[in-house]
């Protein structure tokens, strides 16, 4: 193999991995901007009965289909805060505790939020209705 084709070898080889960092960084830039689109609809101030952590799973739950477990721990997460608890089954566990309060808050509203057992939440149609519904009231 001569020089010039090992080096035109290397070089294509480098530009697939480039090609394939871009799509890797454009996948991940989506990501950011739909969590960021997700984090900025807590911002709404129409429901001063709930926590600041119960309206980001809230909104969470009602912008997917099934809100998974580990989706709601990103968006739920306070990274740049101190916690002397940092034990990832305390974040859990804080998640299960704020989704627990959060049902009890929305069934007085007459919404309910299901569990899709092993895999995270979601509301149906109906109750995302009620909840669009309650959301343009306020």
């Amino acid at each position: 193999m001569t020089e010039a084709s090992r080096v035109q070898k290397l070089l294509v080889t480098q530009n697939d991995e480039i090609n394939v960092l871009r799509n890797r960084i454009a996948e991940l830039e989506e990501e950011i901007r739909q969590l960021r689109a997700d984090m900025a609809q807590t911002n709404a101030g129409f429901m001063h009965f709930l926590s600041k952590n119960q309206m980001k799973l809230l909104m969470g739950i009602y912008s997917r289909k099934v809100a998974d477990y580990a989706y709601l721990d990103r968006i739920t997460e306070d990274g740049d805060k101190y916690s002397r608890y940092t034990d990832i089954n305390h974040e859990a566990l804080r998640n299960r505790v704020s989704i627990w309060k959060l049902r009890q808050k929305m069934r007085q509203h007459g919404i309910e939020i299901k569990t899709s057992w092993g895999v995270g939440y979601y509301m149906d149609d109906e109750n995302k209705a009620k909840l669009k519904a309650l959301i343009e009231e306020k």
